[in-house]
């Protein structure tokens, strides 16, 4: 499961201790957009709202891909059998569609090393090649980085730790990824996404 990289609103909530239908309609009034995630042993799952509805799930059991579930009431059951660490993420109005509706994606096996090939110079060979998906970046030495998405090649936008709202289109934010990853050493992990 994708996750977005900026700090959570929330963290460390146990879902033993909230009713998760409350719960999200105080969300929707407090901030307005935004992933609840919901993590136990066994399985995943993200629901995506704003502030007028629920937009979508996403759930993921252990060792298999995550899949969208059309009904609220699975989510509802799954949280009424098992306890789950809670964190919610406020996303932006513009971002909120994007990661609730993101498509299905193949996760390759490999990574690369910024000190095998420089993050710009692996973005102009994506682009080369028409890539649509995302590059996760992790410095190695800090808990720092961010996600780049990309369509047919071009950037659409990034989530980054220090970020806010979960998918900025502001060159100040990639570039900053950019000064970082050359100031510190940092690994490449890729994701495709499937056309459906």
């Amino acid at each position: 499961m994708l996750l977005p990289r900026e700090k959570p609103y929330l963290d460390g909530l146990n879902s033993y201790y909230l009713h998760m239908e409350r719960f999200i309609e105080h969300l929707q009034g407090e901030i307005g957009a935004g992933g609840l995630h919901c993590q136990s042993p066994t399985q995943e799952m993200m629901v995506y709202f704003n502030e007028y509805e629920v937009i979508s799930n996403l759930l993921q059991k252990k060792d298999q891909a995550a899949i969208f579930v059309a009904s609220h009431e699975i989510v509802r059951s799954a949280l009424s059998s098992a306890i789950y660490s809670v964190r919610v993420f406020q996303l932006d109005a513009h971002a909120i569609f994007f990661w609730a509706e993101m498509q299905p994606f193949q996760r390759a096996k490999a990574s690369l090393k910024s000190t095998e090939i420089p993050l710009p110079d692996l973005i102009f060979r994506l682009k080369q090649r028409q890539f649509s998906g995302f590059i996760d970046v992790q410095l190695l030495k800090k808990n720092e980085g961010g996600t780049l998405f990309f369509s047919e090649g071009e950037r659409v936008g990034g989530s980054y730790t220090w970020g806010k709202g979960g998918m900025s289109t502001s060159d100040e934010d990639y570039n900053s990824l950019l000064s970082r990853i050359q100031l510190n050493e940092g690994a490449f992990t890729f994701g495709t996404f499937l056309k459906e």
